[in-house]
């Protein structure tokens, strides 16, 4: 009987929590002051946070086609990911949850033909160099941040989630060179078979054109997704720099997808206020930033819905 209604009560757990944060948030901080801040985002920065989202969603697309079509090689155009990309993050940003959009993507793969195990490593595959992406783009912004912000002790924690994710990830890739006894062996396959593909992607001893062109869309894609922070930041007459925005919103994503709130709203708002007060933003401007970032998101996605509903109707149809 608890079975049946155990994904309401993890979703009214979510809500809850959600609730909770936004309420103890919004008595933290100056409510006429955020709405103030609200009104200061301008439409064409909106307009530009939109369309560079959807230049972070098309190379995305673009990444998953190229992991797919190194194992298998079916006919599985970039119009496919795409589709099955918007219609993902539509399920990751505008549900509750953040992994719906991939249970969705690895169901739809199925009409292509590929296979069950290699959908759900795809996935993964897609998901660990998104991070690895992210990890890099963040160290690169080191050298182009304030001197007066390097020198903080509390930016730590930042260098070490940074490092982390890469040495993580360059670990993680010689995970299928360890030998392990018969009965182990059966068990890790999967994950040193996912492993061996990472190593693969970021040779450029072989495919070196192919694999650049990957490692460069995955960097680009987060730019991409970093960008609308930053115009957004512009419009609240801050000096916020790009280098500070792409050095700290790894972590913030990283927060952000811990599965215990609805879709990542208050914990993102939470991680906005504490890391970017360190670059000298008022609790209100990073409040509004987040809420204003949440929001254009949210309706970024809303063209994967549409495409769902009429995907929908027409297998309806036939």
């Amino acid at each position: 009987m608890f079975e049946k209604y155990k994904p309401y009560l993890y979703l009214l757990i979510k809500i809850s929590i959600t609730c909770g944060i936004v309420y103890w948030l919004v008595h933290k901080v100056d409510t006429f002051a955020i709405l103030k801040t609200l009104t200061m985002f301008s439409w064409h920065a909106i307009a530009l946070s939109f369309i560079s989202l959807w230049c972070c969603y098309s190379m995305g697309a673009w990444r998953w086609k190229y992991i797919l079509c190194t194992q298998e090689p079916l006919p599985f155009t970039f119009k496919n990911s795409l589709f099955i990309v918007s219609v993902g993050n539509f399920f990751n940003q505008g549900l509750p949850g953040s992994l719906g959009g991939d249970v969705y993507r690895g169901i739809a793969l199925k009409q292509f033909g590929f296979s069950k195990s290699w959908s759900i490593q795809s996935l993964v595959i897609d998901r660990i160099f998104g991070l690895f992406s992210m990890g890099i783009v963040g160290i690169c912004a080191l050298f182009f941040l304030d001197l007066r912000f390097l020198k903080q002790e509390a930016l730590i924690p930042l260098y070490l989630v940074l490092i982390g994710i890469c040495v993580g990830f360059g670990v993680f890739c010689q995970i299928n060179r360890i030998k392990m006894p018969y009965k182990i062996q059966r068990f890790i396959n999967p994950l040193q078979n996912i492993a061996r593909v990472c190593h693969t992607l970021i040779r450029l001893k072989k495919n070196s054109l192919k694999n650049g062109w990957f490692l460069l869309s995955g960097c680009t894609a987060t730019f991409f997704l970093s960008l609308p922070v930053y115009l957004l930041a512009m419009d609240l007459e801050h000096s916020l720099s790009l280098a500070a925005v792409l050095f700290v919103l790894p972590s913030v994503f990283l927060i952000s997808f811990l599965p215990i709130s609805f879709a990542g709203w208050g914990i993102r708002e939470a991680a906005f206020i504490t890391l970017f007060k360190l670059f000298d933003l008022s609790s209100e401007q990073a409040l509004s930033l987040s809420i204003a970032y949440g929001l254009v998101s949210l309706v970024s996605v809303l063209p994967g819905l549409v495409l769902y509903l009429f995907d929908s109707m027409k297998k309806i149809s036939k």
